[in-house]
């Protein structure tokens, strides 16, 4: 199971409220198209970032590996979309549906229940495929509803 938090409030400033800290082992487990929950959105929430850190470079000989993060259950890219974590360098920022400039760059949930944030890797997940890695995936929720 990732290890899920949420930040204290001198720990905001860096820009975020909630992170799940995801390893390759876990995503092996988990197997492809399987999904974790890392946090949920309120009704009335707002998550307007996200961002995935690469702690550990991954290793191994796959080089398909994606992750999405979202909302909807069949395929959870508002936040983040497919994105190649074995080529990845460093860091990623918004890249989902709705994220991105295309879109409204925000989402907000309209609903009446809280939402889980999805989190899904795809790919060659095995042992030898992804042998290493550690991705921190940070994300902003506000919810004005605690301000009621």
């Amino acid at each position: 199971m990732p290890e899920i938090g949420k930040l204290t409030n001198n720990e905001v400033p860096s820009g975020f409220t909630h992170y799940a800290i995801i390893t390759a082992a876990e995503v092996v487990t988990k197997g492809a198209g399987n999904q974790f929950t890392i946090g949920r959105v309120p009704p009335g929430g707002i998550v307007d970032a996200c961002a995935v850190f690469e702690k550990v470079a991954s290793t191994g000989t796959s080089t398909d590996v994606t992750l999405d993060v979202g909302i909807t259950g069949a395929d959870p890219d508002e936040f983040i979309d497919a994105l190649d974590i074995d080529a990845l360098t460093k860091a990623a920022y918004n890249t989902g549906d709705a994220l991105i400039s295309a879109g409204a760059n925000y989402y907000i949930n309209n609903t009446a229940s809280a939402v889980p944030v999805l989190v899904e890797f795809n790919g060659t997940l095995t042992t030898a495929g992804l042998a290493t890695g550690e991705w921190i995936i940070a994300f902003t929720i506000r919810d004005p509803g605690n301000l009621a």
